[in-house]
């Protein structure tokens, strides 16, 4: 009988751990970012919460880039009567950038795609040769996937920089119905993606 139950704790415990190795393995998929080197421009993609925002400015205060590029979604602040992307260049005026090193796509974009194609325009028409696309972990594999495939005709250099110390975390996102929303639903734009489907 003592046997038996040992057994069967080795058995849960084993199911436990593969399960865990398994859902990490899952998370940390997602999650890619490029070794930090100087590039011309920082690209801050919409979305997220103000992490992004925080990031890109780091990296300007440590001269990885001394531009900044923000993509016009055509959203506007809750409760007030101005876009979005002018709230952001306000808070980076604030926060030391100059006016002339801030730049904002002309194209609405609704998807990461239109993003893509947008900064790409944006980049050729002011000649700017590399960027640091600033994003959340989550959703960086799908993300420099798509920037490299627009670019590809270009000779403009990418990197790839994941949010630090974001809430979503390859270890942990599974402890969360937020965690498990975002995860499921980055494979199913990867699967979508991958089979020629439009996805955001």
């Amino acid at each position: 009988m003592v046997g038996g139950a040992f057994g069967l704790v080795i058995i849960v415990l084993m199911v436990v751990s593969m399960a865990y190795i398994g859902l990490r393995a899952m998370g940390a998929y997602l999650i890619v970012t490029s070794d930090l080197q100087a590039a011309n421009a920082i690209i801050i993609l919409s979305g997220g919460d103000e992490t992004r925002m925080k990031e890109a400015l780091r990296l300007y205060n440590e001269n990885y880039a001394r531009q900044i590029i923000l993509t016009e979604t055509g959203g506007e602040v809750e409760g007030y009567s101005y876009l979005y992307s002018i709230d952001m260049r306000i808070l980076l005026l604030i926060n030391g950038v100059p006016s002339g090193n801030i730049f904002i796509t002309e194209k609405v974009v609704s998807s990461t795609k239109d993003e893509a194609r947008a900064v790409k325009n944006l980049m050729l028409t002011r000649q700017i040769s590399s960027g640091i696309i600033v994003t959340d972990p989550y959703h960086t594999r799908r993300a420099f996937k798509i920037f490299q495939k627009e670019f590809a005709d270009t000779d403009i250099q990418l990197f790839i920089r994941a949010v630090p110390n974001s809430w979503y975390n390859s270890r942990t996102w599974f402890l969360s119905i937020r965690g498990w929303q975002f995860t499921l639903q980055e494979y199913l734009k990867l699967i979508m993606d991958r089979f020629g489907w439009v996805v955001d």
